[in-house]
């Protein structure tokens, strides 16, 4: 009986990096290639952080970038040991060349260690090969260049070579869409043209191939008109204060870990070092003050008992937690509270809310969240530099469409609405 794997590829899963439920809906449906082979289309909510790498684990390794140990694309692990004052080794972002250490700081396990092949993934993970050198060459490239075309290209070129290699999926990347999205902005035709060009590209690729394909993003972008310097912010309050590219400062009293546009990792040393929490007190005065700022929209605390954590948001303060085995909600930042809820109850009657099942992604998440993390409202941006658009990281945003191809006759569906979950670390 011949072997799944030796059958070769039964699924191509393409990622549109960044893809926004608007732009999807409008070109999609009548792309040349992908509009008639996509008959089932429904949106999808994005995990919190929905940023570039993190947001690859739900579908490369089943869980939430908080359970895979990755808080986000920046952060800082205060357990860590170090002999200087600073930089310190706990710091971590993955743009630039730490992106290769995210494969060792995670022990979630991917598709890529048996099932899957990667093309341009930004998960190293579990590779089957020795990692791809010139898809870091190629993206770095793009980066100052705005060529990603280039980048598109090489992945299309690695599609087509991965359909060859015995896996029954085959994992695909297409950065175009985010990073001109990001550059350029919506309003320009750039998103539209590299999507449509991704689409030539996949007819030349897939031309033969009899399986499905899956289209997804891994989250949605909006025009961004707020920008805010949150190390400026902190420091104002906190004292000395890093974020990243500028980590060389000594002594600071807060740390800034910027995730793409809209949703930061702040963590205060405690009074006496960095080995040791700051009071919970400390960090509801931050969040107060941080709340009256236009540009933020929520903040999560981690609460005084093991396994709970606090939403701030103008509506009021919430609370969540785990305990028994149950998850519970209560509090005037959420429409519906519950207690001894399974994850699976507690998010059915989260599924209306602002921050649906926030019971389970603010007190099942990594150690390396904490103590605080802020998020920012639709069109607004956090970043040194201005961009003229940002990731759709914030409640009410519908941040992907998911679209397969099982049967050519059936009929297309859309869910009408989706929203996003915040998470953070509880201990």
């Amino acid at each position: 009986m011949t072997r799944a794997e030796d059958a070769g590829p039964r699924v191509v899963v393409v990622i549109v990096d960044g893809l926004p439920i608007q732009l999807a809906d409008e070109v999609v449906p009548d792309l040349p290639f992908l509009g008639p082979k996509l008959a089932h289309r429904s949106t999808a909510v994005s995990c919190f952080p929905s940023t570039t790498g993190p947001a690859y684990f739900p579908f490369l390794a089943g869980c939430t970038p908080g359970r895979a140990n990755i808080p986000g694309i920046r952060w800082f692990d205060r357990t860590r040991p170090t002999r200087s004052a600073f930089p310190h080794r706990g710091l971590r972002s993955y743009v630039g060349p730490d992106a290769r250490k995210l494969a060792t700081d995670t022990c979630a396990t991917t598709l890529f260690a048996r099932d899957a092949w990667p093309v341009s993934s930004p998960v190293p993970k579990d590779l089957p090969k020795r990692g791809e050198l010139s898809r870091d060459l190629v993206w770095a490239t793009a980066h100052f260049t705005h060529r990603w075309d280039h980048a598109d290209r090489r992945t299309s070129w690695k599609l087509g070579r991965a359909l060859e290699k015995g896996r029954a999926i085959v994992f695909a990347v297409f950065p175009s869409v985010d990073e001109l999205g990001h550059t350029f902005g919506l309003a320009s035709d750039r998103p539209r043209q590299a999507l449509e060009e991704i689409d030539r590209q996949l007819a030349e690729k897939l031309a033969g191939f009899e399986g499905d394909i899956l289209l997804s993003a891994d989250h949605g972008l909006t025009d961004t008109h707020t920008h805010l310097d949150v190390r400026g912010i902190v420091e104002a309050r906190e004292g000395i204060t890093i974020a990243f590219p500028l980590i060389g400062k000594r002594f600071p009293q807060a740390v800034v870990c910027e995730s793409g546009n809209g949703m930061a990792n702040i963590y205060l040393a405690g009074d006496e070092s960095w080995a040791e929490l700051p009071s919970v007190e400390r960090c509801r005065t931050l969040a107060s003050h941080l709340l009256e700022i236009d540009g933020i929209d929520s903040i999560a605390l981690r609460g005084e008992t093991p396994h709970t954590a606090e939403l701030w948001t103008r509506r009021g303060v919430g609370r969540v937690g785990f305990t028994d085995s149950r998850l519970f909600q209560e509090g005037s930042a959420f429409a519906t509270a519950f207690e001894h809820a399974t994850p699976q109850k507690a998010l059915e009657l989260s599924a209306v809310e602002e921050n649906p099942d926030a019971a389970f992604a603010l007190t099942c998440s990594s150690h390396r969240s904490e103590p605080a993390i802020c998020s920012s409202p639709p069109r607004s941006a956090w970043t040194c530099g201005r961009r003229a658009s940002g990731r759709s990281t914030m409640p009410r945003m519908e941040h992907s469409i998911v679209s397969t191809r099982s049967c050519p006759c059936s009929r297309a569906r859309r869910c009408p609405r989706s929203r996003s979950a915040l998470s953070i670390s509880s201990g």
